[in-house]
């Protein structure tokens, strides 16, 4: 207890401490199931949406066609979105030369595993500092989300719906136990929370949303004056008339633009901590971002180097779990399950675990129907262990917004940092505890 009140009391002088508070808010064992449920129902979604397998994708070169390629420099890229990614002017002649030769494959599985990869590169550059990779990786998967919008318009706006639902309600539980651990030191049960979080399901849901209906709106206003334009004389006097009107509109648009790139992670924590609609959390989201930019900023990269050291040392955990585990299961297996391959049936069953790929890469081997079984088994144990690290990345990142929130609403509101929404569920009334505003806590 008294190293619990040294700690808040230093906390209290210098509010970024508080960040470090993230990792035992993420780890809670309700929040972790409460991802996990929301990730896999997500991943069902995308696997059942990609029998439609409609990405092009480069398959084999023949030994001509590799030849040339290493003589002229040139480059094949395995998927449209990695050509995407790395040269956007060639994906229309990509899509041309290989749609149809090599098959395709799932937009889910190809956006996923993408935006994974990319995601441990992003997390292993913060800890190691090197922020040139860092921004690489999270500008790589920027464009991989404006490929899809792109390329396979109507399946990423299904899906995107769909998953915000859930990431609606999954994240909106999250930040709300964040929010009372956080500022009232206490633990919410998860159905308290998803009760919350339901009960707030269209704020949570539109809160992102409306600043990308705004920007919708005034550039399809913008878009229609440029149709008019196309009129024959009379087209291009309108458009200078209206230029002003034009200028407005994109600084409308580059202020919605910044302030939901900047705002997105605030808005659950204005919901959770206020009890506010969509708009009152995007209005509070833009506030604070446009008035304490700079803390934000600071904020944000001290809980994105935290979290990617909690990231990879959950992982870590992960990985020695899996590797220790398969390592003395494989010193009781001595026999072969492919006679033809005299492999090791465990390697068979069981694709031996990499840091960043717990699943395993795998050996193309024939297996006979009980060791198909259980390879099967065995993936789907180690795809759950996967998932938890994952869910842990997802918990982290909304408790961490959740708690940048309140320390920003402290600097600019002069708001104390327990003050939170609380609902008294047994009388039915609502009231709001820690009203007491607080003076401005130095820094």
């Amino acid at each position: 207890m008294t190293e619990q009140k040294n700690v808040a009391e230093c906390c209290s002088g210098f509010l970024f401490l508080n960040i470090f508070k993230t990792f035992r808010i993420a780890i809670q064992p309700g929040r972790f199931l409460t991802v996990f449920l929301a990730l896999a129902v997500i991943f069902v979604v995308g696997w059942l949406m990609d029998f439609s397998k409609t990405v092009v994708v480069s398959g084999k070169l023949t030994p001509r066609e590799l030849r040339s390629s290493t003589l002229t420099g040139s480059v094949t890229w395995p998927t449209e979105l990695h050509c995407f990614v790395s040269d956007s002017q060639r994906v229309d002649d990509f899509i041309k030369r290989y749609k149809g030769t090599a098959g395709g494959q799932g937009v889910f599985k190809v956006w996923s595993n993408f935006c994974l990869t990319r995601f441990n590169q992003a997390a292993a550059s913060v800890v190691v500092l090197n922020f040139g990779n860092f921004v690489i990786s999270v500008t790589e998967c920027v464009a991989a989300c404006i490929w899809a919008l792109k390329y396979h318009t109507v399946y990423s706006i299904i899906f995107l719906l769909i998953a915000l639902a859930f990431v609606s309600a999954a994240g909106g539980a999250i930040c709300r136990g964040a929010a009372l651990q956080f500022s009232k030191d206490e633990r919410p049960g998860i159905i308290q929370c998803l009760r919350f979080a339901l009960k707030k399901f269209i704020s949570f849901f539109l809160a992102p949303l409306a600043p990308v209906i705004l920007i919708a709106i005034f550039g399809l206003g913008i878009f229609l004056l440029g149709l008019i334009t196309n009129i024959p004389w009379a087209g291009e006097l309108i458009m200078a008339l209206f230029i002003i009107v034009v200028l407005v509109a994109g600084l409308l648009m580059t202020f919605a633009i910044i302030g939901l790139g900047a705002g997105i992670n605030l808005m659950f924590g204005a919901i959770a901590y206020e009890n506010s609609d969509a708009f009152d959390a995007v209005s509070r989201s833009f506030s604070y971002v446009y008035a304490k930019p700079w803390r934000l900023a600071f904020y944000t990269l001290l809980a994105a180097v935290y979290g990617s050291i909690s990231y990879l040392f959950v992982r870590f955990f992960a990985f020695v779990l899996l590797g220790i585990s398969r390592w003395f299961m494989s010193l009781g297996i001595w026999t072969s399950g492919n006679k033809a391959q005299q492999l090791n049936k465990l390697v068979a069953i069981w694709p031996k675990p990499e840091f960043f790929n717990l699943l395993g890469s795998g050996l193309e081997v024939s297996k006979n129907a009980t060791e198909s079984i259980a390879a099967f088994v065995v993936h789907l144990a180690v795809l759950v262990v996967a998932g938890l690290v994952i869910a842990f990345a997802v918990s982290f990142y909304f408790s961490a917004s959740t708690i940048i929130y309140c320390l920003l609403r402290n600097k600019v509101d002069n708001t104390a940092l327990d003050n939170v929404f609380i609902e008294a569920e047994q009388t039915g009334q609502t009231v709001q505890l820690g009203q007491t505003q607080s003076s401005e806590l130095p820094e």
